[in-house]
C-alpha cells in the first residue's frame, strides 16, 4: 500500500507542473524603447487602475486555446482576407470555430519614460488580431479575460489611431503613445502550443488514484 500514495503524489505533482508551468505564450519583448521597462507578469494588477503612471509596458496572458462559439469582434487583423476573418455592419471579427489565445497590455507613461513606447512582441503562435476599442474590450472581457481579475471597464482604455501594430507572423511591432488614462489593448493569437491543457481523462485517472489512497488508509486504521 505504500507504493500507491507515493505514485499518486508523483503523478499529481507531474500533472500540476504540466498544467501550470507552461503558460508564457508571450515569449518576450525585444527592442523595447521609450518605457522604463517592458515586463511580462503572471500577477497583473487587480483591480486594474486608470493612470498607473509608472512608465511600464506590462503584459499578461489571459484565456488560452479557446474555441470561439460566436463572432469575436476585433479592430485590427493580420489579414482581412484570411479565412477566419469576417466583417459585418459592426466591423471586423474572428469567426466561430477559430481557436484563439488572449493577451492583455497596459501602457501608461511615467517619470523617466517617454510618452511613446516601441517594442517587438514575440509570441509562440501567429498573431491574429488586436482589440483596441473601448466597446470591443468591454465585450470581450468576460470571454477572454482572466477569471477573478477586475478590468474596471473605464472609458478611453483602447489605442488611438496613431498607435501602430505591424503584424509579422508570430511577432508584432508596436509603437504606442499614451496620456491620461493610458493605453490598454487585447492581442489575440492562434493556438498556443505552450498552453495545451491536460486532458480531463488524466485528471479523472488521478482522482481515481486518490480514491485508492483513501481506501488504503481506511483499511489500515
Amino acid at each position: 500500500m505504500k507504493l500507491i500514495p507515493l505514485f499518486s503524489y508523483s503523478l499529481i505533482t507531474l500533472l500540476v507542473s504540466v498544467s501550470f508551468s507552461a503558460q508564457a505564450t508571450i515569449t518576450s519583448f525585444s527592442s523595447c524603447t521609450g518605457a522604463n521597462e517592458c515586463t511580462i507578469t503572471t500577477t497583473p494588477p487587480n483591480p486594474i487602475a486608470a493612470n498607473p503612471n509608472n512608465g511600464i509596458l506590462l503584459a499578461w496572458n489571459e484565456v488560452q486555446n479557446l474555441t470561439l462559439t460566436d463572432k469575436l469582434y476585433v479592430n485590427r487583423v493580420f489579414d482581412p482576407a484570411a479565412s477566419m476573418v469576417g466583417t459585418d455592419s459592426k466591423g471586423l471579427y474572428l469567426k466561430a470555430g477559430t481557436i484563439v489565445s488572449s493577451h492583455y497590455f497596459q501602457w501608461d507613461p511615467g517619470t523617466g519614460s517617454s510618452t511613446r513606447v516601441s517594442a517587438t512582441i514575440v509570441t509562440d503562435s501567429p498573431v491574429f488580431a488586436f482589440i483596441t476599442s473601448d466597446q470591443n474590450l468591454f465585450d470581450s472581457d468576460a470571454q477572454l479575460g482572466l477569471s477573478g481579475l477586475d478590468y474596471a471597464d473605464f472609458s478611453l482604455r483602447g489605442l488611438e489611431g496613431g498607435d501602430t501594430t505591424i503584424f509579422n507572423g508570430s511577432s508584432v511591432d508596436i509603437s504606442w503613445s499614451a496620456s491620461s488614462p493610458g493605453d490598454w489593448t487585447r492581442m489575440v493569437t492562434a493556438f498556443s502550443p505552450a498552453a495545451v491543457p491536460v486532458p480531463a481523462a488524466i485528471w479523472l485517472f488521478a482522482s481515481g488514484l486518490l480514491g485508492l489512497v483513501g481506501l488504503g488508509k481506511r483499511r489500515k486504521v
